[in-house]
């Protein structure tokens, strides 16, 4: 796999290790529409072949989820970043990395792909972040 790159919220309690197979210029970058993100100014990138380790500093993690309860975005409880999303299915982890929250390197400057998932049933959501998500593990500091 390539490097390992590193972003973390603005106090540094919530940090990602993110080993992606391509390199940031080659990765899409996706700016979801719905109000959540917009509201963030959000800017995620994922990749299904690489691996992303989230650690969390004890009291720092709030999590939200609305809509179909299928994932639950990660903020921070000390400085509000946005940092990005986890889904849990079948015992497994898969995860989106808010690049802009992270201020991961390698992504300044880009804007994201605009998605909208407003139509997506649940099941298929589901699907989708199996298949496009990067496999996460998360652990506490």
């Amino acid at each position: 796999m390539g490097e390992i790159l590193h972003g973390a919220c603005h106090c540094g309690g919530i940090r990602m290790a993110l080993r992606f197979t391509k390199p940031p210029p080659d990765l899409q970058v996706r700016s979801c529409q719905c109000g959540f993100c917009t509201r963030q100014g959000s800017i995620t990138v994922s990749d299904p072949a690489g691996e992303a380790v989230i650690t969390i500093a004890p009291g720092c993690l709030t999590e939200y989820r609305f809509a179909t309860q299928s994932g639950t975005s990660l903020l921070c409880a000390r400085c509000g970043v946005y940092a990005g999303a986890v889904m849990e299915a079948d015992g497994k982890q898969w995860s989106i990395a808010n690049v802009r929250g992270l201020a991961i390197p390698g992504f300044e400057g880009r804007a994201g792909d605009k998605m909208d998932y407003d139509t997506e049933a649940a099941t298929d959501r589901v699907a989708r972040r199996k298949a496009r998500w990067t496999p996460t593990r998360m652990v506490e500091n």
